[in-house]
């Protein structure tokens, strides 16, 4: 039972502040204009306006303009009552400074709130000079065709795996692979050096991304920067060196239908780089109209 009540009490602190909150980002400008509304209750000198009583009421889907509707609405504003005076009790008992949950779920609804008053759609235009900026973050849908030779470290236990070490000990391998690539075809070469691993990548073209389950997100990175026909120096991964050909390289063209294509994916993006900056600077805004006095901790 102790439970439903505090959960009861967190639910109204919320709901009670997203109101408070709601007063003080549209009215903070025009304090005469909310001392003006009408009040549908007043408890302990804590008016509960008119304006909020509609919002409360329109969100539990309440019907305005139906005479029946007049017993629910009674029940509606003794509920506001019944919140305020949990809210009131609970400023009283400082629930919001000694109970975590209490603080956590209030931090993450001025949090919400502060974003969605702040959120605007951008205009196409705004769209795509945040695309052309951020062009680099879309390339990842680059595809890459690669064949691999894999050579095993020699001591798997070893403590200095890929290290210059581990790869001097194999270095005459290495040049071995080379000089048999310069006159044979990658494949053929494949045949007498490559060693078995514990997965096979597949003959095909790869997103980037799919690369980098196979072989990590450094020698994805690497190839993406590589053209077609490259064929890389050994690159360590996990047990042993790759020696990489790059058999094809597909950038997508960033034009017009790529923009279009991707969007959605574009506008999300947008918004939430917004939505960081936006509350950095309400937090910033908070701290400067504050007075917050910091002592050492070292003392």
């Amino acid at each position: 039972m102790n439970k439903n009540y505090n959960l009861l009490f967190i639910a109204s602190i919320v709901v009670g502040l997203s109101l408070v909150a709601y007063e003080l980002f549209y009215s903070q400008n025009d304090q005469t204009l909310l001392q003006k509304r009408k009040a549908v209750a007043i408890v302990n000198d804590v008016s509960i306006t008119e304006d909020q009583f509609l919002k409360y009421a329109i969100n539990l889907g309440a019907d305005m303009e139906e005479e029946n509707d007049t017993e629910i609405l009674e029940l509606i504003l003794e509920r506001m009552i019944e919140e305020e005076l949990l809210i009131q009790r609970g400023l009283e008992l400082n629930l919001h400074i000694k109970n975590i949950q209490v603080r956590k779920e209030i931090i993450e609804q001025v949090i919400n709130f502060i974003i969605k008053v702040e959120k605007n759609d951008p205009s196409d235009d705004e769209l795509k000079k945040y695309f052309k900026k951020n062009m680099k973050k879309y390339e990842s849908n680059e595809s890459i065709h690669i064949d691999t030779i894999f050579i095993k470290s020699l001591d798997q236990k070893s403590q200095f795996l890929g290290s210059e070490y581990d790869y001097k000990t194999l270095e005459d391998k290495f040049d071995q692979i080379y000089q048999a690539i310069e006159i044979k075809n990658f494949s053929e070469v494949k045949k007498d050096y490559n060693q078995k691993t514990f997965f096979v990548i597949p003959n095909k073209l790869l997103k980037i991304k799919d690369c980098k389950q196979y072989l990590g997100p450094t020698i994805c990175k690497t190839l993406s920067s590589f053209e077609k026909g490259y064929v890389t120096e050994p690159l360590f991964y996990q047990n042993g060196f790759y020696i990489i050909k790059l058999i094809n390289h597909v950038r997508p063209n960033i034009d017009q239908s790529f923009y279009e294509s991707i969007k959605e994916k574009v506008l999300f993006d947008y918004q939430n780089e917004k939505d960081d900056v936006n509350f950095k600077d309400y937090i910033q805004y908070l701290k400067d109209k504050s007075e917050i006095i910091r002592y050492s901790l070292n003392d």
